[in-house]
């Protein structure tokens, strides 16, 4: 019985000559007939059996586990190297890489400046690190003939030591910008062990060079020879 057929047995019904607790009581029976029906119904369209419901469990998404992977690369260090030095010049040049210039005999003790110095003091570390260093001695001053005595050679205030590569990570090597010159080596540059990786500039101004001449020198053209030493070590 369709639901609209139902309705119209039932408006029937309550308008015939029958009893009024008769009514009621097939009315009741007729709308829990409806009711049942429509629950099989609805229970047939959600697929729910005749037992109750079935239980639908989930489960929590989980994040995998981070993963690790390796990236390698072998440096082989080079060999530490000096190709500038101050006073250096091409093969052939007479002129002194530092140079004095020409200058008046004094009847006391005079110091004379340098006027020109031909090149910085650059070295080049490419990954060693033993740590190095830069020492540098001096002849006596002579003409060939005569002998400056006690005269004294020095470098003084020279640049401050900077690293080529302006990112470069390594620590400075220490500098000596002012420093007197004999004929024992005197270190000018050093780098500790673990510092001075990479390439490296000390510069000399034209003037960061001196010469003192004690008085009763006799005068003449006089000239010195400069030893620079690069050591694989710190001094």
């Amino acid at each position: 019985m369709s639901f609209p057929r139902t309705l119209d047995l039932l408006s029937i019904l309550s308008i015939g000559p029958i009893h009024t607790n008769n009514v009621l009581d097939m009315e009741g029976k007729i709308m829990k007939k409806i009711l049942r029906n429509s629950l099989l119904v609805g229970a047939a369209l959600l697929g729910i059996g005749s037992f109750g419901f079935e239980s639908i469990s989930t489960k929590a998404a989980t994040t995998p586990a981070p993963t690790t992977s390796k990236a390698g690369a072998v440096i082989t260090p080079g060999t530490i190297s000096s190709d500038s030095v101050p006073g250096a010049t091409a093969s052939g040049v007479a002129t002194p890489g530092i140079d004095f210039g020409t200058v008046p005999s004094s009847a006391g003790d005079v110091t004379y400046k340098s006027t020109a110095i031909a090149s910085d003091l650059h070295v080049t570390n490419p990954g060693q690190g033993t740590g190095w260093s830069v020492s540098v001695a001096d002849s006596p001053f002579t003409d060939g003939t005569n002998t400056l005595k006690n005269a004294q050679f020095s470098f003084t205030d020279a640049s401050a030591v900077k690293a080529d590569a302006t990112d470069n990570v390594s620590t400075l090597p220490t500098f000596s910008g002012s420093v007197l010159v004999s004929s024992a080596p005197v270190t000018v540059l050093n780098a500790a062990t673990g510092t001075g990786v990479g390439a490296y500039t000390a510069s000399y101004g034209a003037t960061d060079a001196s010469l003192l001449v004690p008085a009763g020198n006799i005068g003449g053209s006089y000239s010195s020879t400069l030893t620079w030493t690069l050591s694989d070590a710190p001094a």
